[in-house]
């Protein structure tokens, strides 16, 4: 809603009997009358207060000149404003009922009276007092846009229908309003005049795509898929460059193995319009989705030879090869596509993987030394030479590369980024701290830095200093479920579990398949004592993630911990130990399952291979201590206790049970 006393003219006016504000009104000019100069000073007085932004102490300026003169509309719609943006809506609606009183064709106080109905959900009342507008103005299109869409919100759709076919009169023509209202019917299930309106905009502006997709997604509300198809190759009848009718085709073809109407479609298309390499590639692809292999690859390498200079045929013929595992075809088709256009990097980089994949290192790296001559790509070519050297397992010429790139080009973000990188690796968290810091200085927008610094530090043990690093990356970037993730994690570290509950919840709201926040949420759970939250997490990881070791290990450990279940537990945990034999942490699952079964002698084997494997978990160490007491071995486990608290010194637990070992002398 319009604000109405921002203006001194509006405020001489008021002290003359009212004001419209800015519309135009089929009303008679007030009558001149003559005003109190005090109710006029407190006009004057309410009217600066609204325009410094405080309606508080503007309520009061206008309440006085109300007592002052009571026949001024035009002060009843000041206090009706200024109530309703103090979100006062019953007091707005008196005042301006008492402006309507006092003026009852005035459109500002009934426009006033209709917005605060609608911030009360009085939708079928609001529709009412928009009615009253509209006998007043007749073409205030505004007035009946809104009156429409409140029908339809009131469920008088018929009687909305009727409003939109008068706004269309009073001159509405844009069509994606007018499918804003057709939309509105949609989401209320109205859907006769939803189509009704889909249809009436599709015969006014035959070329406006949104129509077709709207009368489309009817036809798939009623499960009709053919409906929908037909609709979208009407609309690609009636242009052929609908980018989104062929998208959402594209979707309903695959999702329905109807590759050859796909086929046929596209060849329909081509021959339309053979510029379009877009739909060419699709072709391409649609054969090679049904199984026309041979087909589809002369077809890529005839787009080849028709688009020389364009790097998508090269891609897609790569891609094909790829799916056939026809690895040396495929690096002939990149190495093709390089050598016509150094700049095609996708394909570049498509062949650098190939290389890397049979360890070819050295053809790898000579890719991107061909662009280091050229100023343009000398950094980022660099850098990839950088990241080859480490994935072969060259760190440290890795960090000489960059840091020689370091002196001159300093000042591009990618560098610093990447010795961090590197020297994280390296666990040289230091130096990384140094680039992360350098790498953020010059690009605060950039997510990857922000996780990337928080993690660092939270490596370091700096758990404060990466808190409040992940706690303005999170201000930044609210939704990235990564930083999320990460700042539920450094607070479950620190021992704030709610602050470690809230930003876990957040990630695993945004990504709702992130196996490692839904881990990480379990354990939470599980520590909180819900273990029912925690149980239905992981049974959905394991339905979802049946091959994942650390997901069967820790649904196993879940169960061992409550003493449920202990031969499901242990059949998962033999599981991932076949996934991952050398894992030490699985490795002290199974032992636990076997002490909580009553085999200590079996649980006892078990973990001393954890400890074999994993010589620094105080966890497996006061297992192992556990399990050493209950065979009688006192002094054995008061050493693997003393051993766990040398790894973790606050391990409250351990300290109580190394407490019960030491003799009563040792005490004193």
């Amino acid at each position: 809603m319009k604000p109405l006393f921002h203006t001194l003219l509006c405020l001489t006016l008021i002290g003359m009997g009212g004001c419209a504000g800015s519309r135009k009104a089929a009303v008679a000019p007030p009558v001149q009358r003559h005003y109190n100069r005090e109710a006029m000073r407190h006009i004057i007085n309410g009217t600066i207060e609204d325009l410094l932004g405080e309606p508080k102490n503007a309520l009061v300026e206008y309440h006085q000149a109300a007592e002052i003169d009571s026949s001024s509309a035009g002060i009843y719609l000041a206090l009706a404003e200024n109530y309703y943006l103090l979100e006062e809506y019953n007091s707005s609606i008196r005042m301006a009922k008492k402006a309507l009183q006092r003026d009852a064709k005035s459109i500002d106080a009934l426009e006033l009276l209709a917005a605060n109905l609608e911030k009360q959900r009085e939708f079928g009342d609001a529709a009412e007092v928009y009615e009253q507008i509209i006998t007043l103005a007749p073409d205030d299109m505004e007035s009946l846009y809104s009156l429409t869409t409140l029908q339809i919100i009131s469920k008088s759709y018929d009687k909305a229908l009727l409003s939109y076919r008068r706004l269309v009169e009073a001159g509405l023509a844009d069509p994606e309003y007018r499918l804003r209202i057709g939309h509105l019917f949609f989401q209320h299930r109205a859907l006769d005049q939803a189509r009704a309106i889909y249809q009436d905009v599709q015969r006014s502006d035959p070329d406006f795509e949104a129509s077709y997709l709207a009368m489309a997604a009817l036809s798939k509300v009623a499960k009709d898929t053919s409906g929908a198809i037909r609709i979208y190759r009407e609309a690609l009848t009636r242009q052929n460059r609908f980018e989104e009718v062929k998208s959402e085709l594209r979707l309903l073809y695959e999702r329905s193995n109807r590759f050859e109407e796909a086929v046929e479609l596209f060849r329909e298309l081509v021959a339309r319009d053979s510029t379009h390499l877009g739909d060419k590639v699709q072709l391409g692809q649609y054969l090679f989705q049904k199984r026309d292999t041979l087909a589809a690859a002369q077809w890529f390498e005839k787009i080849i030879r028709d688009h020389p200079q364009s790097e998508r045929g090269y891609l897609a013929l790569g891609a094909l090869r790829r799916a056939q595992r026809d690895t040396l075809s495929a690096v002939a088709v990149y190495e093709t596509a390089v050598k016509i256009n150094p700049l095609f990097l996708d394909s570049r980089r498509r062949l650098r993987d190939l290389y890397a994949a049979q360890n070819r290192w050295e053809d790898a790296v000579a890719l991107y030394e061909s662009l280091t001559n050229n100023d343009s790509t000398f950094v980022g070519a660099r850098i990839e030479i950088a990241n080859l050297l480490a994935q072969k397992g060259d760190t440290l010429k890795a960090i000489a590369l960059c840091e020689e790139l370091e002196k001159t080009h300093g000042e591009d973000w990618r560098v610093p980024l990447t010795l961090g990188r590197l020297f994280m690796v390296r666990d040289e968290n230091i130096k990384a701290r140094l680039r992360f810091d350098k790498a953020l200085s010059l690009r605060k927008d950039l997510s990857l830095l922000w996780i990337l610094s928080g993690v660092n530090l939270a490596q370091m043990d700096s758990l404060a200093a990466a808190e409040e690093q992940l706690k303005t990356a999170v201000e930044l970037f609210p939704d990235d479920p990564e930083i999320n993730y990460y700042l539920g994690f450094v607070c479950n570290r620190l021992g704030n579990k709610a602050c470690a509950r809230h930003h876990l919840e957040r990630s695993l709201e945004v990504d709702g398949n992130n196996v490692q926040t839904m881990l990480a949420l379990a354990a939470l759970y599980d520590e909180e004592k819900e273990h029912e939250r925690a149980e239905k997490i992981y049974a959905t990881l394991v339905k979802n993630e049946s091959e994942s070791a650390i997901v069967l290990n820790n649904y196993a450990y879940h169960l061992a911990e409550r003493n449920l279940r202990l031969d499901e537990a242990r059949a998962l945990v033999e599981r991932a130990l076949v996934l991952e034999g050398e894992n030490g942490a699985y490795w002290d699952t199974l032992g636990w399952i076997l002490f909580r079964q009553g085999d200590a002698s079996g649980a006892r084997a078990r973990i001393e291979k954890s400890i074999a494997l994993s010589p620094k978990s105080a966890e497996v160490w006061e297992h192992y201590g556990d399990v050493l007491l209950a065979m009688g071995e006192k002094e054995p486990a008061r050493r693997a206790y003393e051993r766990a608290l040398e790894l973790e010194p606050e391990r409250q637990q351990v300290k109580a049970k190394l407490l019960k070992l030491i003799p009563q002398e040792e005490k004193n």
